[in-house]
């Protein structure tokens, strides 16, 4: 197959599914998938705070002159009703062509003082929720040959965060699934003993790509809230990630170059680092 450059126009008019997509990291992402001219769905619980959020960013996308607009979708990314109404959206909207799976999680604290349901909450939110999104995207993209699926991971993965077992353990096997899904969506299906399984070579006619985004701590409400309580950044750094190699939190807007490589350039099942945490 002979390389051909991405043509951003590729996006236009296509639709994309967001998890927690109104704020923080996730407001982020929205408005890049915005820039592309792209439907954007965003799936989360509280649709109070969301309203006003893409009532806005539709505003700025009109301003613009852009026909990209946001949609809410209110509902729970644990729920299946929930996610089957966020893709019907989506396919109603234009060409399902994008997930990110951001919406998460955290129960922190030593792992005897946690209980069975927050512990329940940390892996089913951070990890089987986005498996169960991976499976149906796949699904639509292996069918239109196109697709991007963008899982947001931490860069815990790469060093032992004490107190945060269900958290790290969630980032963890989410980078594991991005690679196990990279190899499938690339490759045919075909019937092993009853069932369906992905194996032989790459079908290069199938242009989707899943990949990891290995954040580091950036500068959200939460984050900077408690990088306030210390006299430094750095020190901040010191205390949270002993593989630190900035001394800084990241900046939103940061993100938003980041995420257009994953979109364009990144090959499928990378693992891409915006983070200083050393491996």
């Amino acid at each position: 197959m002979t390389y051909q450059p991405f043509d951003p126009e590729v996006l236009r008019g296509k639709s994309a599914i967001i998890t927690g997509g109104y704020r923080g990291i996730g407001l982020q992402v929205s408005k890049t998938l915005m820039d592309y001219g792209m439907q954007v769905v965003i799936m989360c619980r509280n649709d109070k705070h969301a309203l006003p959020v893409v009532e806005a960013l539709n505003a700025a996308a009109a301003s613009a002159g852009s026909d990209a607009r946001a949609h809410l979708a209110a509902g729970d990314v644990n729920d299946a009703a929930d996610r089957q109404s966020a893709l019907a959206t989506a396919e109603q909207l234009g060409q399902y062509a994008v997930l990110v799976n951001n919406a998460g999680t955290g129960a922190f604290g030593a792992m005897e003082t946690l209980d069975d349901q927050q512990i329940y909450d940390t892996l089913t939110t951070n990890l089987i929720s986005p498996m169960q999104l991976i499976a149906a995207a796949s699904r639509v993209f292996r069918v239109n040959g196109f697709g991007r699926i963008i899982n947001i991971g931490s860069d815990v993965v790469s060093y032992n965060l004490a107190n945060a077992a269900p958290y790290v353990c969630s980032k963890i096997a989410l980078q594991k699934i991005t690679e196990l899904a990279a190899y499938e969506v690339t490759r045919d299906l075909s019937d092993f003993n009853g069932a369906h399984v992905a194996g032989g070579p790459v079908n290069i006619d199938l242009d989707i790509r899943v990949n990891f985004l290995r954040l580091g701590a950036t500068a959200t409400e939460m984050i900077q809230s408690s990088v306030d309580q210390f006299a430094s950044e750095a020190d901040y750094m010191e205390m949270i990630n002993p593989k630190d190699t900035l001394g800084r939190v990241f900046r939103l807007e940061e993100i938003k170059p980041v995420i257009r490589y994953m979109l364009e350039v990144a090959n499928n099942g990378q693992v891409i680092p915006l983070s200083g945490a050393a491996n």
